[in-house]
């Protein structure tokens, strides 16, 4: 194996970065999420254009180039010469990104599946360690496999106690595990992801992960940037939302926000989503409005839900019920669209042999706006939330491929941008500070880090203009 030792200058959680030493690259060439997080790191947006050519062969092999070398040519890139060239001026190859922290943007796209995006971001990683890259971060708006973090033979994990999830796992490997192996392999330091649909367990792995390889810590006789060594930081959205219903549900969504929410009414479509969803009801500081928390169970399969029920509710009664209340619905993921279906049945009355009725959420709601994290409209889900009882839906861009498949959803549909809210959380982790403890929804206002997509064209945007550093 070919081995190469380039020494530590700088650790994540030091001190923030300059402009001119961080690198912003994509999985594809004319990645927009890689140019915008480009532009709020103080970096040009033709960074990700310029520094890193991706080649796919006609064989399907995939080489990622970094080119700083570009120094040696072009008067725009000198910051970079110094790292082509020794003590006595000599010619020096394979170091061009000493002294730059390497910032991969992965995101789903049209073009790569996920699993070829985890390839190229690994290959992008272990390229830019390789040619002496201080530190790779991973900026993922969706980790891949999230959900698939545990299996038969995790005995104490909490989703692991009954027979019928010992049955729907039989066969499988929580397949997170191997990424995030990987990712600490090929040169990954830290991964900064949004909304994770199991951060906790993701946390668990990383430590364990870091335990296995701390051999291969230790064998270098003195710290190198090829640490071994992966840490993990989730990005709550919360706070985010929390603000978009404090601020735009009104006008956006068409809430009544009066009387601090007293008309409003937050769901979380099963267990997964109740923290997040009482975040949510948090942070928009609306003290008079409502929450139920659902609960599904599953078939055998694993992918049809037997039944749906109310586990639990604040702020309702049997008497109010939710009749003309807005509600939005919240859930960190829409994939067949078959739990938002029948949690939108539960509230429309509907007397599906699925659902158990419950008399505190008798009545039908005034509107009903569905939010989640990501999602990319595959299969069934269009049509499901095309349904007139649906009359918003609001999703980020974790997933862009949700904006190509809108279809005829476009109509209802708005989209948060996050891109500014990544950067913001990337500047954090190289403070040292907790992401979480500075995305506050008052510092998302403030900073106006919040960009919304509305469906008929207007956005809420905020300037900032396009130089920066290449």
């Amino acid at each position: 194996m070919v081995s190469f030792h380039h020494p530590v200058r700088y650790e994540l959680g030091t001190r923030e970065l300059l402009p001119e030493e961080r690198v912003v690259v994509g999985l594809l060439p004319e990645s927009a999420e890689a140019r915008r997080v480009a532009r709020h790191l103080g970096v040009s947006e033709q960074q990700p254009e310029v520094l890193i050519r991706h080649d796919h062969f006609l064989d399907g092999e995939y080489v990622p180039t970094f080119l700083p070398k570009l120094a040696l040519s072009r008067p725009e890139f000198s910051r970079y010469s110094r790292n082509y060239g020794d003590a006595e001026g000599k010619r020096k190859w394979g170091e061009g990104l000493r002294g730059r922290t390497v910032y991969i943007v992965h995101n789903f796209n049209s073009e790569l599946a996920p699993q070829a995006s985890d390839t190229v971001a690994k290959d992008i990683a272990y390229t830019a360690k390789y040619n002496g890259a201080e530190a790779v971060v991973l900026l993922a708006y969706t980790l891949a496999h999230s959900a698939q973090e545990r299996g038969v033979h995790q005995l104490d994990h909490p989703r692991m106690q009954t027979e019928d999830a010992k049955e729907r796992f039989d066969g499988q490997a929580p397949s997170v595990q191997a990424h995030l192996q990987d990712y600490a392999m090929r040169g990954v330091d830290a991964i900064i992801t949004m909304h994770n649909h199991c951060p906790a367990d993701i946390e668990r792995l990383c430590q364990e992960i870091n335990e296995y390889l701390e051999p291969l810590r230790l064998k270098d006789p003195q710290p190198a940037t090829m640490r071994h060594k992966l840490r993990f930081y989730n990005v709550d959205l919360a706070p985010m939302v929390g603000m978009y219903v404090a601020d735009y549900a009104g006008q956006n969504l068409g809430f009544d926000l009066s009387d601090s929410g007293r008309n409003v009414l937050f769901i979380s479509t099963d267990d997964g989503a109740t923290a997040f969803t009482r975040q949510v009801r948090k942070e928009s500081k609306l003290a008079n409005s409502a929450l139920a928390i659902m609960d599904k169970r599953r078939a055998p399969d694993g992918r049809n839900v037997k039944y749906l029920c109310l586990k639990d509710v604040e702020g309702l009664t049997e008497e109010r019920g939710i009749d003309g209340m807005d509600v939005l619905v919240c859930d960190d993921s829409i994939r067949s669209g078959e739990t938002m279906r029948i949690n939108i049945e539960a509230l429309c009355g509907n007397n599906s042999e699925k659902l158990q009725r419950d008399s505190r959420i008798k009545g039908k709601p005034k509107r009903i706006a569905v939010y989640a994290t990501r999602t990319n409209l595959a299969g069934n889900s269009r049509q499901i939330l095309s349904t007139p009882l649906i009359n918003d839906i609001v999703v980020t861009n974790a997933d862009p491929r949700v904006k190509a498949n809108l279809g005829l959803l476009d109509h209802k549909t708005q989209i948060l941008w996050t891109n500014f809210i990544m950067a913001e959380a990337a500047k954090a982790v190289e403070r040292g500070d907790d992401p979480n403890t500075i995305l506050t929804a008052d510092y998302i206002r403030r900073r106006k880090l919040l960009r919304i997509d509305l469906p008929h064209g207007h956005q809420s945007d905020v300037s900032l203009g396009n130089s920066g550093v290449l």
